[in-house]
């Protein structure tokens, strides 16, 4: 069996992912429509204060960087590859509406993420209601909301890891691991964020492992091979087509200028919110304010306390998640999932990166770990066995569902409502000090 057939194999899952998609493909559209027409409406106003380059896309919200207008010379050793598609995406953007262009693509790469969510869980239940749940959760979540629009690398990232993590389901139950599908993906998830190289192989390990299978090593050590064949030939085509400009040209620059430059020593008295900047506020959106007007940096309201019902369905689906690896210790698919938020803990709070700009910038990391909270939450509750308890969970998911989907809207208003707000500030005190 194939890897689509695999995926496509009963109709009435295919019914009910498309569905997923043209719904959260419309919904991405609304909600971020209106940044899109603020944006064209207010250009020039915006490009005055704009700390991007001139790039068309000029809200600095949560320190996101619309890197993906940043063309062929966008190459450093934390994206390695991705001016292969900045590059033809910036171009075409040029014709085909410029931000709008991206919403359209995002938002339809976010929908797949929706729908790729819906078939891993759909995979492991004979039902299709937990599958469906868990999938309209995450993609009701802050976090693809906003990456639907912002033209940064995230939204393709996500993409990707959560297709290497379908992919190695299906390696599991086809019982074969191929050495070329898991080299490329592998290439493109170092391509897009070299970092993500970490917990792919550390997922790919888990999915092999087998005591007693000798070839087990063999083969991941061939797929590592392959992967450097692959990294090396794409370098040398970087190299030569793009002038000599490839990502190993600066890459000592680009640790220093940006990634150690990001990186700090945790502090809990100062850093204790990183776990809701981590896991809670890309499920449920936080207030936000202008921190510095200088380059209208619009982050987190760290000053403002959390409603009561952000801590109960934060921590909520972090016990969920905790309780799913719990009860699946001895599987693959916890080890695989949990290799994700595990990686994330030593990146971001151990080693500390993210942490110099902590005001800033921790919400943005999270489409590399937050799906695996939802799919090990979905697979606790797939694998509860009384009635009565899993109906109960149910219902409060669907709960934590509507109130996310509730809060979500209105923050997302609210964040335009404090964007607009902040210009007209903005050019107030231009006006008060000319």
């Amino acid at each position: 069996m194939g890897f689509l057939s695999y995926i496509l194999q009963y109709k009435r899952d295919n019914k009910k992912a498309l569905m997923l998609f043209i719904s959260f493909f419309i919904f991405y559209l609304i909600m971020n429509y209106p940044f899109i027409n603020f944006i064209k409406e207010n250009a020039a106003n915006l490009a005055a204060h704009s700390p991007f380059y001139g790039a068309p896309f000029m809200l600095n919200l949560f320190n996101f960087d619309p890197s993906m207008y940043y063309g062929f010379s966008n190459t450093s050793v934390v994206h390695p590859f991705i001016n292969f598609m900045t590059g033809s995406f910036t171009y075409i953007s040029k014709y085909l509406f410029d931000n709008l262009f991206f919403l359209v693509i995002q938002s339809c790469i976010n929908a797949l993420s929706v729908v790729m969510i819906y078939y891993y869980l759909r995979r492991s239940d004979t039902n299709s209601i937990i599958p469906l749940l868990f999938a309209v959760f995450f993609g009701i979540s802050s976090y693809s909301i906003f990456t639907a629009f912002i033209p940064d690398s995230y939204p393709y990232a996500q993409f990707v890891i959560i297709f290497s993590v379908l992919y190695l389901q299906y390696s599991r139950t086809v019982e074969k691991t191929a050495i070329l599908p898991n080299a490329s993906l592998a290439l493109i998830n170092f391509g897009l964020t070299s970092t993500n190289i970490v917990p792919f192989f550390s997922s790919l390990f888990f999915n092999m492992f087998d005591r007693s299978n000798k070839k087990t090593f063999k083969q991941l050590i061939m797929i590592g091979l392959a992967f450097l064949l692959m990294v090396t030939g794409v370098t040398l085509i970087q190299f030569l087509l793009f002038k000599g400009n490839s990502w190993i040209n600066n890459w000592i620059q680009s640790l220093s200028s940006g990634g150690f430059s990001y990186t700090g020593d945790f502090l809990f008295s100062e850093h204790w919110k990183a776990v809701y900047m981590l896991v809670i506020s890309p499920i449920l959106t936080p207030d936000i304010t202008m921190l510095d007007p200088g380059i209208v940096a619009l982050v987190t309201d760290l000053t403002r306390p959390y409603p009561i019902y952000v801590h109960i369905i934060g921590f909520g689906i972090i016990l969920l998640s905790i309780a799913g690896f719990v009860k699946g210790i001895k599987s693959k698919e916890s080890w695989i999932l949990v290799s994700y938020i595990l990686f994330a803990i030593v990146l971001h709070i151990i080693v500390g990166f993210g942490l110099a700009v902590f005001k800033y910038d921790m919400y943005l990391y999270a489409g590399h770990f937050i799906f695996a909270f939802f799919l090990l939450g979905g697979r606790f509750m797939i694998e509860v066995k009384h009635s009565v308890l899993k109906k109960v969970l149910i219902a409060v998911v669907i709960l934590f569902a509507i109130t996310t989907l509730t809060n979500n809207i209105l923050k997302h208003a609210e964040a335009l409502h404090t964007t607009e707000q902040a210009y007209i500030e903005l050019n107030n005190d231009n006006d008060v000090d000319q």
